[in-house]
């Protein structure tokens, strides 16, 4: 027969509150010794216990499960992303639950937002851009206010914490110019619709506060195919002198190609990544990037969802994060 929280209490001589706060990591007003403490998780191995998560959600209405969607957990940015989120969920006696979209695109983001539905998760963290009016899981999320936080996109009537791009962006062409640069390229991601890529709006408004014409080019954000897009930019006779690459990601591989290419960085082009991931400081040149809040995101996002969960907020409030320019070797 498995062991019960009761049994527990009894072998190590406190009460099954006690053992459920231990267990369930949950923050109490409760002084629970770390002695006791240690002693309750030594007799709950010895006993083998394992909660019963369906016998608890029944009980309490909750799976104490938090969804998180996120795309193409190979790049370093959702890697960090998931990694806070992971940590921030943990601390506050959650779990998390990570469904990936291998590509961003609209299905699969809605199809991985019904899977993580479909688990019984208490609240959602959501990466993608489908959900609008008309789509019928949109509808259905309002009208039953479902606790959801978006994470890349303000969508009407939804809960969001998203990045504002004009100020790193602004630092970002300030710097470019006041090394006299004049044309600057902007490698937008061709998963994502123009008319709604904030990166992009904020690159053209950027550059033409500075008297710059905007220069948009289609790139890959995956580093074996922007690699590609190096290569290809570097035997180019007339381009631009500095390039803006949508990600991070996308930029390191786009690197190599002009590293390839014999093209010197910056000396004779001068690249920024963004999203401001710890694995461009050891690229070679390091990288200059445009970098998210990415852990402010994240703490708001679980924080939103979580008052959403205990009905304390209403959907719909919006979140904007301001973005900051770091200075590597690469520009």
């Amino acid at each position: 027969m498995a062991a019960t929280l009761s049994d527990i209490a009894r072998r190590v001589g406190v009460t099954k509150t006690t053992v459920s706060y231990v267990l369930n990591r949950k923050r109490s007003g409760i002084r629970i010794s770390e002695e006791t403490r240690q002693r309750v998780l030594s007799v709950a191995r010895q006993l083998n216990y394992r909660p019963s998560f369906s016998a608890k959600a029944l009980v309490t209405g909750r799976t104490n499960t938090i969804g998180f969607q996120c795309g193409q957990i190979v790049s370093p940015h959702y890697n960090e992303l998931a990694d806070m989120a992971l940590r921030e969920v943990e601390d506050r006696g959650y779990h998390l639950l990570i469904s990936v979209t291998p590509w961003r695109t609209g299905e699969n983001d809605l199809d991985c937002l019904q899977t993580l539905m479909g688990r019984g998760v208490d609240g959602v963290i959501f990466f993608g851009s489908a959900l609008g009016p008309g789509e019928p899981l949109y509808d259905h999320l309002l009208a039953e206010r479902y606790p959801l936080v978006t994470i890349s996109d303000q969508i009407e009537g939804l809960s969001s914490v998203v990045s504002d791009w004009e100020p790193g962006m602004d630092e970002a062409i300030s710097l470019l110019a006041g090394k006299g640069h004049r044309r600057v390229g902007y490698f937008r991601s061709r998963s994502v619709n123009p008319e709604v890529d904030g990166k992009l709006a904020a690159f053209c408004a950027a550059c033409r506060r500075h008297g710059m014409e905007p220069e948009v080019l289609v790139g890959r954000s995956v580093p074996e195919h922007s690699r590609q897009c190096g290569l290809e930019f570097a035997r180019r006779g007339d381009r631009p002198t500095a390039v803006i690459y949508s990600c991070d990601h996308g930029a390191m591989g786009f690197l190599r190609g002009l590293r390839d290419e014999g093209v010197a960085v910056p000396e004779e082009v001068a690249v920024i990544g963004i999203d401001g991931t710890e694995a461009g400081a050891y690229c070679c040149p390091s990288l200059t990037t445009i970098a998210q809040d990415g852990r402010g995101i994240i703490r708001s996002a679980v924080e939103m969802v979580l008052a959403m969960i205990d009905r304390k907020e209403p959907p719909g409030r919006r979140v904007n994060l301001a973005t900051k320019l770091i200075v590597r070797e690469s520009a």
